[in-house]
């Protein structure tokens, strides 16, 4: 499948259809329940578990991000667990701001519960922090070592940049509700602080087009029903100086949209992505998968995604998922996609059903 994934990022036509999951939430959840073999949270174990349940390795956070934030000696930055909840705290010459997340055991993950920039007075602490930090290429130097290592397992190691700005806001500051009611009240210090953000992106992007991987993500965590109103004003111009710079440098670009995608998905193809990633089409999302190559509009843009998570648990059978993968490998055949999971498959989720659907695939 490696092959065929890196024809796909040329513009060939691929030789075989290529199966790509993120199975670390799954690896996850039952590594902390006690039901699984912990060595599947390794780099090795994940692709020894990928070459076993027959997709293309892909999806590895242990080095994934290309850039960490370091900031200077005026600020100072406390983390504090009780419980299931932790706390990070950013102290600035202007004053402190904090954020709270805590874990749900039931579903073996984090979600934030207080997000550190709520109002105005949030809002100008975000941009003295901003003007004490810069990003830092990371996890670059032994790319190409490891490019040859997933080799050996047909794979490609992912690799992230830093979330772009509005949506590293949204996500990583101020949540949906603040993200919103701040860009309107006080438009021109959000975007202050997303110009911070783009002018500290450059020397990461310096950085990965001297390495040329073969693909970089772009994991913004993008939903339709969050930030399609914004696109033009805060995203697309930013989206294409990044995809200009990258391509002229020969690195393809996909973009994580795993949330709604009627009103991204053409926008996102629109703008010059290589690939749109998680997909995610009814019955857990809002378009079908057989509509999606159509609202794309674009006709070399890689589908990406396209069975949803949900499916591998109950009260799903594989008879259900057999036929949405085969409806979905008819609606997509004249088009280049990936095929994908939506955005994980889930820790209660059946294992099994991946591996099925590469049998399916083969024959």
């Amino acid at each position: 499948m490696r092959e065929s994934f890196l024809q796909l990022l040329n513009g060939e036509r691929p030789a075989e259809v290529v199966w790509a999951v993120d199975i670390n939430y799954w690896i996850d959840g039952r590594c902390a329940s006690g039901r699984a073999d912990p060595h599947w949270q390794t780099e090795i174990g994940l692709l020894e578990l990928a070459r076993d349940v027959g997709m293309m390795p892909y999806y590895w956070y242990g080095k994934f991000w290309a850039a960490e934030p370091r900031y200077d000696w005026q600020i100072e930055i406390l983390s504090t667990a009780e419980g299931s909840r932790r706390t990070t705290t950013w102290r600035t010459p202007l004053g402190a701001i904090s954020g709270e997340w805590t874990r749900l055991e039931g579903c073996w993950s984090e979600a934030p519960t207080r997000y550190a920039v709520q109002e105005e007075r949030d809002l100008d602490v975000l941009l003295c922090l901003l003007e004490h930090r810069r990003l830092e290429p990371t996890n670059l130097d032994d790319f190409r070592q490891r490019l040859d290592l997933w080799a050996k397992y047909d794979g490609v190691p992912c690799l992230g940049l830093p979330r772009s700005p509005l949506p590293s806001f949204i996500t990583d500051w101020a949540g949906v509700e603040h993200g919103a009611l701040l860009a309107l009240d006080h438009p021109e210090k959000v975007e202050e602080a997303l110009q911070l953000m783009t002018a500290q992106e450059q020397p990461v992007l310096e950085a990965v087009a001297e390495l040329k991987p073969p693909l970089v993500h772009f994991p913004d965590n993008l939903s339709s029903d969050n930030l399609t109103t914004f696109f033009g004003a805060h995203m697309a111009t930013r989206y294409r100086q990044r995809l200009d710079f990258l391509h002229a440098a020969g690195v393809r670009c996909a973009v994580h949209l795993d949330g709604t995608v009627r009103g991204l998905l053409p926008r996102l193809a629109a703008v010059g992505f290589d690939a749109i990633e998680a997909l995610t089409p009814q019955p857990a999302g809002d378009v079908a998968v057989s509509d999606m190559r159509a609202l794309a509009a674009h006709d070399r843009v890689i589908l990406w995604g396209g069975v949803p998570g949900p499916m591998f648990a109950p009260p799903f059978t594989w008879n259900e998922v057999r036929q949405h993968v085969e409806t979905l490998l008819s609606a997509w055949a004249d088009g280049p996609f990936i095929l994908g999971v939506g955005d994980q498959v889930p820790p209660d989720g059946d294992l099994d059903f991946v591996r099925k659907i590469a049998d399916l695939i083969r024959h």
